[in-house]
């Protein structure tokens, strides 16, 4: 400290105000770029990233509306398979993986780790369309990975 005092003490007062007006600038520059820049730009991502899962969830509702709306529509078509066989051969048609599995006479309970959305909307489609089942539940949990959800449980039924 002694010896920033004497540095400061050497110098002439027009040299003085020009290291003065050089830390005024500087301290604003570091304020600026070192905290002001970086909270700004990080509110913008958050906002971003709101906006995107804002989207994403208007999506899901609509397509839970249209199983829905499928789900409730008539003229369902006699299942006559196994259960699990038609729900196992069908998800390996749409490339996805089920890490377990559990019937239960009627209905069958499906658990797979992080699987495409659209592929599993499709797999659903296929299922209540095509095979005949009703989706009674499902029980998803978005993934790290944008484009995946965790499926926590799927129960169908004949």
């Amino acid at each position: 400290m002694e010896n920033l005092k004497t540095w400061w003490n050497g110098l002439i007062l027009r040299e003085q105000q020009l290291v003065a007006t050089c830390g005024v600038v500087l301290m604003l520059g570091v304020l600026y770029w070192g905290v002001w820049t970086p909270i700004s730009e990080a509110e913008q991502d958050a906002e971003r990233a709101l906006q995107a899962q804002q989207a994403t969830l208007t999506y899901v509702k609509q397509t839970a509306n249209k199983i829905v709306a499928l789900q409730n529509a008539g003229g369902k078509k006699a299942y006559s398979s196994s259960l699990s066989a038609t729900v196992t051969q069908t998800a390996k048609r749409y490339g996805l993986a089920i890490t377990r599995m559990q019937p239960q006479g009627q209905k069958i309970q499906v658990w797979m780790d992080e699987v495409p959305f659209n592929s599993l909307l499709s797999y659903l489609s296929d299922l209540v369309q095509q095979q005949g089942l009703s989706l009674d539940s499902i029980d998803l949990a978005q993934a790290d990975t944008p484009g995946l959800v965790k499926v926590r449980r799927i129960q169908l039924s004949q």
